[in-house]
């Protein structure tokens, strides 16, 4: 991943793909109740994050990174030590990815089995997390079975906290009777996760034009500390500007459009913003 300076074009393409949703209904008018989610990177086996990129995204906001660790029973992530000493020097909060390649239940509890074995000699913090990644699989009756299967092993193991990250458009049941801790939905180009109750949401793969995978952590389940989960609630009427923002990333937050907030504060699509900057967003 090279790092370079933000695209000037960012405003303008959130605001492209803010134009062809429709505006975000969730907020309360009156009590204005402003959502700022926290940031959450991953690091995929196709990733060659460095030490300086990685500290990079911390100043840029971003509170924790997931690692792929294991994929199927074939790979590991032989890179998993140095990234997780970058983490923890940046002041990140870090997990563990496992990307499924099972089809059937015995090759799920294999699957689990090898993550697990991996991990047997490595001491897990309470905060770390196992994630299993599913997008690659429609999610129908049989395959929530094999995931189940999944979950079922690595809680025998002792790994209480799990995630399941999915894509919203692959799924074709519903998860009311499965035990992961967080629900983790990619969903692309949209307003939304694309499903009620889940606790993360990907919204891009190329987040301000970086080639970084970021999610909002709606809950903190990944981004905060343990018993600090929740979500965070301002009830101003000005916002300061954090490191990462974008107007159209300010407008989301709180449920109103881009070229409202513009209208208020006396911007353009071509105007900067400065960590720090007070905007008026109601």
């Amino acid at each position: 991943m090279a790092i370079q300076g933000l695209k000037t074009s960012t405003n303008r393409l959130f605001f492209s793909i803010n134009k062809r949703e429709k505006r975000n209904k969730e907020s309360i008018r009156g009590t204005r109740m402003v959502r700022c989610y926290n940031l959450l990177a991953e690091i995929g086996k196709e990733d060659r994050f460095t030490a300086k990129e990685i500290e990079f995204l911390a100043a840029k906001g971003v509170r924790a990174c997931v690692i792929e660790l294991t994929h199927g029973v074939s790979w590991v992530n032989l890179h998993e030590l140095e990234l997780k000493h970058a983490c923890q020097h940046a002041n990140m909060l870090y997990h563990f990815k496992h990307k499924a390649d099972f089809k059937t239940k015995d090759e799920a509890i294999r699957e689990a089995w090898h993550i697990c074995e991996y991990l047997h000699s490595t001491k897990l913090s309470d905060e770390t997390a196992l994630v299993l990644d599913v997008s690659s699989m429609m999610i129908d009756d049989n395959a929530l079975e094999n995931i189940k299967a999944f979950h079922s092993v690595i809680m025998d193991f002792g790994y209480k906290r799990t995630g399941l990250q999915f894509r919203t458009e692959n799924l074709q049941t519903n998860f009311d009777k499965c035990d992961y801790g967080n629900l983790w939905a990619i969903n692309y180009y949209a307003c939304n996760a694309g499903i009620d109750g889940v606790g993360t949401w990907r919204f891009t793969n190329d987040w301000h034009g970086l080639n970084v995978k970021m999610s909002y952590d709606f809950l903190g389940y990944y981004t905060e500390i343990l018993g600090n989960q929740g979500i965070q609630l301002d009830l101003s009427n000005t916002y300061t500007v954090r490191p990462g923002d974008t107007l159209w990333l300010v407008a989301y937050q709180h449920g109103i459009g881009v070229e409202e907030l513009l209208k208020i504060n006396g911007l353009t699509y071509d105007s900067p913003l400065r960590v720090g900057q007070k905007l008026q967003v109601a």
